[in-house]
């Protein structure tokens, strides 16, 4: 029996809710191909020889920027795999995903940003600096989203599953993953 439909897990979350470790948590456990986005971003922004901020901050008026990634994401709808997709975007872009939010109090993030600079190319003088700096990077993802596709990306009613990482650990983050997913098979199996 030939496989027909494939499972897509579309992962997003706040900055510094654990939106990337997730997704390979993810992957190692499903098996599935993980695609993060977050690293075109990236690879723009040191191209361009500015922080991600910056860059988001750029794709506000220059949606040509966010368009690479958009036209990327589109084409996972023919891929013949499962697949995690650590994005933004993805939940809205790719048919018929598990559609997953990573939500994180604004102090807990930017405490496990500021402490995990071995994970993050973005650097933070200082507490200040970093709380300022994730505060100024959600706004500008949130205006930046709802300009160019009239969707909030914080609005929960967008997600089959949102889960506030601030104080979960990652084994319950993956538990309430598991059950969603159980779910989300049956009810796909089913309509296919």
């Amino acid at each position: 029996m030939s496989q027909s439909r494939y499972y897509r897990i579309a992962i997003t979350g706040d900055p510094g809710s654990g939106k990337s470790t997730f997704a390979r948590a993810v992957s190692e456990l499903t098996g599935f191909r993980l695609i993060t986005t977050g690293n075109i971003f990236r690879t723009l922004a040191a191209e361009k020889g500015i922080s991600l901020t910056a860059l988001n901050e750029m794709a506000e008026s220059q949606a040509e920027i966010d368009h690479l990634v958009d036209d990327f994401l589109k084409t996972l709808n023919d891929q013949k795999e499962h697949l995690i997709l650590d994005s933004r975007m993805a939940w809205f872009f790719v048919k018929d995903a598990l559609k997953i939010r990573l939500t994180v109090d604004l102090d807990v993030a930017v405490h496990r940003i500021f402490s995990d600079g071995a994970e993050l190319r973005e650097k933070f003088t200082d507490i200040q600096t970093a709380m300022d700096e994730v505060e100024r990077r959600r706004r500008s993802e949130i205006i930046r989203y709802k300009s160019l596709y009239g969707v909030d990306i914080g609005d929960p009613a967008n997600f089959d599953l949102v889960i506030n990482t601030s104080q979960k650990a990652p084994l319950d983050v993956t538990r309430e993953f598991e059950q969603a997913f159980a779910v989300y098979k049956k009810q796909y199996d089913h309509v296919g």
